[in-house]
């Protein structure tokens, strides 16, 4: 039995012992716990049941080191301006302005937004002068022999290459076994995501067309290519209303393992960890789901705030919300 059941029972315990002798202080110096402890299980319980008396995860990001924006800022200006130049060259150029930060620092700055490697930063770059509208991206590339043809531009523009995914959410009572349908644009990260009953092609497809699609024909958009992993709902057998809908709306389907290929297949995963940890443990904790609705409907709402509020780390978003990428705001 897990840490987390057995707190939780211990918790039940705690809340049936004081009913059963009639005295709440006797069952709280039986159990350990403080009278204050008791109240605050009893109205977690009333309010969410079981669900309410599991404690949320404290992992939280390794941030009391981390730089400040004006600094992060810096630092991936350098990235552009300065490609070809290795990391301890650009802390010494940041440190000559003013700015003083190690080569390792400058480092944890590159990989947190994928511009680690020389060729990640032309690729950065190049996204950059795109999303200008002007001829500077013809510019960067005879100045820095970019080739747009080559394959590892897996991102040229939204809806190029997106990533769409089903996230088991597990047993949620009193609905049962719930999933969230997930899309995710691999060059601006705008996400869609919705909550179902079902995980099967059929459900994969009803995502697709009727949250997903209309939101990219509303902003004149066009999906070029889904990247899924090979869960039975896009491969195999099973997988035929999914290949037959792409095959309709002429976009093209790639199958990888997961975190095998380009760097938008980890997306999906990625998001589906902060939606965790940032909507559905909190929410679940603190209410009474009484609807897949309601739920629904309060998952949108993180999404928007997702979507149009939180800064973005990645090559094509640059710390930039997912609508400002998508030139949306």
């Amino acid at each position: 039995m897990s840490a987390k059941s057995n707190e939780i029972r211990s918790k039940l315990a705690l809340l049936q012992l004081a009913e059963e002798l009639g005295s709440i202080s006797k069952a709280c110096e039986i159990m350990g716990y403080s009278r204050d402890s008791y109240y605050r299980f009893k109205k977690q319980y009333q309010t969410a049941g079981e669900r309410g008396l599991k404690n949320l995860s404290r992992k939280k990001p390794a941030i009391k080191n981390r730089l400040s924006p004006e600094v992060e800022e810096q630092v991936i200006e350098i990235a552009l301006d300065y490609p070809n130049y290795g990391q301890a060259k650009a802390a010494e150029i940041l440190t000559a302005r003013g700015c003083p930060i190690s080569a390792s620092g400058v480092r944890t700055i590159w990989v947190r937004h994928n511009l680690e490697t020389k060729k990640n930063r032309l690729i950065a770059l190049h996204a950059k002068a795109l999303q200008k509208g002007d001829d500077a991206a013809q510019q960067y590339e005879q100045l820095h022999q970019i080739d747009p043809a080559d394959p590892i531009f897996d991102c040229l523009s939204p809806g190029d290459t997106c990533v769409q995914d089903t996230y088991a959410l597990g047993d949620i009572a009193p609905l049962g076994e719930l999933y969230q349908h997930t899309f995710v644009d691999g060059y601006s990260q705008y996400a869609h995501a919705w909550i179902s009953t079902e995980a099967d092609s059929s459900a994969a497809v009803k995502f697709l067309q009727q949250q997903v699609l209309p939101w990219y024909r509303e902003h004149k958009i066009d999906i070029n290519t889904i990247l899924t992993d090979r869960g039975t709902e896009f491969s195999g057998r099973k997988a035929a209303p999914f290949k037959d809908a792409l095959e309709a709306l002429n976009i093209s389907h790639v199958q990888m393992r997961a975190y095998n290929g380009p760097v938008v297949n980890g997306l999906a995963a990625r998001f589906q960890t902060q939606a965790f940890n940032e909507f559905y443990e909190p929410f679940l904790k603190a209410n009474m789901i009484e609807s897949i609705e309601q739920l629904n409907a309060q998952l949108q709402l993180w999404c928007e705030d997702y979507n149009h509020n939180q800064s973005i780390s990645g090559r094509y978003t640059l710390g930039r919300t997912a609508v400002e990428v998508m030139g949306l705001k």
